[in-house]
């Protein structure tokens, strides 16, 4: 082989090299950028897991608070107030505006 066609070979050889670490360096970036969503994706999901209980959680809490018979209770013991007797109730009519 004469010295241009060695040099071309070489050449060849150079740029194959290259592809092929461009290629392999491309692979390895995307496959660490795969391996870094799924921990990503994990710890979302461990976060939609604690918000939902946390979800759960207050919901049961709200249904507790707005239990009519506790809210009647604080009404009585801590606010004072009861029944109304026959002769406290004051009825109201609507007057009609057909005048």
């Amino acid at each position: 082989m004469n010295k241009q066609g060695k040099a071309s070979a070489d050449f060849r050889l150079a740029i194959l090299a290259f592809f092929i670490f461009a290629i392999l360096f491309i692979y390895s970036g995307l496959n660490l950028k795969n391996v870094d969503l799924g921990y990503q994706q994990h710890d979302l999901l461990q976060q939609e897991k604690k918000m939902r209980a946390e979800i759960d959680r207050l919901q049961a809490q709200k249904a507790s608070l707005l239990n009519l018979e506790r809210m009647e209770r604080i009404a009585r013991e801590k606010l004072g107030y009861q029944y109304p007797e026959a002769g406290q109730i004051i009825k109201v009519f609507e007057a009609d505006d057909e005048n």
